[in-house]
């Protein structure tokens, strides 16, 4: 009992972890989570230069720096409907080519499972049909309203999701102080993230929400910082693109 209960306990303290993220994040071996694909994928042909993913152009190319491809993809979680960002490599992709074809990715919620730990880069994906939706869980999956991926990753989100609902209209409710500022445990929270990364990153959030403490960061913001905050976290992540590329089926 006390073992299950250990267990139970982790993969509620699992979702919650997930609950407060833009991305959909499986760190450690053995994570999964059961996602519905919506829409189409964003593709970008990216280089991990000075501790940060940049997207190669043609003057990058010709100097002989070597791209990896990166797709993202929006799911939505197949029990709460949360609609993430899912970003992969390049044999992650084929996979998922490989399931959309003998499935449809439209019909089914498929099982994601990390396997290896992590920074290992060895590690590889499964993707699993968990359940078949009917054709009206189809219809309300693919009705829900999606990233904007491209403004996302251009970090021009302020409009940043299908369907008329924009990224920073989530989860308001308990961001406010009462005086226009960002509540005290929300504000900790973005510190807390900020302070893991490099400083130059603590430097682009100011800079970018034209503020010099992080507690004078006005609610209507809160969204875009965490979005934000998590795109500075993607990119000053030890490079991820090596994971997905050991073929499972070679």
């Amino acid at each position: 009992m006390t073992n299950s209960m250990w267990q139970q306990t982790e993969e509620m303290a699992k979702k919650h972890d997930q609950g407060g993220s833009l991305w959909l994040k499986l760190a450690g071996d053995g994570d999964k989570a059961v996602v519905v694909f919506l829409g189409e994928p964003h593709p970008r042909e990216v280089a991990f230069v000075d501790g940060k993913y940049v997207e190669v152009d043609e003057k990058m190319k010709a100097a002989g720096t070597k791209a990896s491809l990166r797709v993202a993809l929006n799911v939505a979680l197949y029990d709460s409907k949360e609609v993430k960002v899912l970003e992969q490599g390049v044999m992650f992709f084929k996979d998922l080519v490989r399931v959309r074809e003998k499935y449809g990715l439209e019909k089914w919620a498929f099982e994601i499972q990390r396997h290896g730990a992590a920074k290992d880069p060895k590690t590889t994906y499964s993707i699993l049909p968990e359940h078949q939706l009917s054709v009206e869980q189809q219809k309300a999956f693919q009705a829900l309203p999606q990233h904007d991926l491209a403004k996302l990753y251009s970090g021009e989100a302020d409009g940043g999701a299908k369907g008329g609902q924009s990224l920073d209209s989530y989860d308001k409710k308990s961001d406010a102080k009462g005086d226009g500022t960002v509540a005290p445990n929300v504000a900790q929270g973005l510190v807390t993230a900020l302070k893991a990364l490099p400083r130059e990153a603590t430097d682009k959030f100011l800079a970018k929400f034209g503020v010099q403490r992080i507690k004078d960061l006005p609610t209507s913001q809160v969204e875009k910082a965490r979005a934000f905050v998590e795109q500075l976290q993607t990119e000053s992540a030890a490079p991820a693109a090596a994971e997905t590329e050991v073929d499972p089926f070679a």
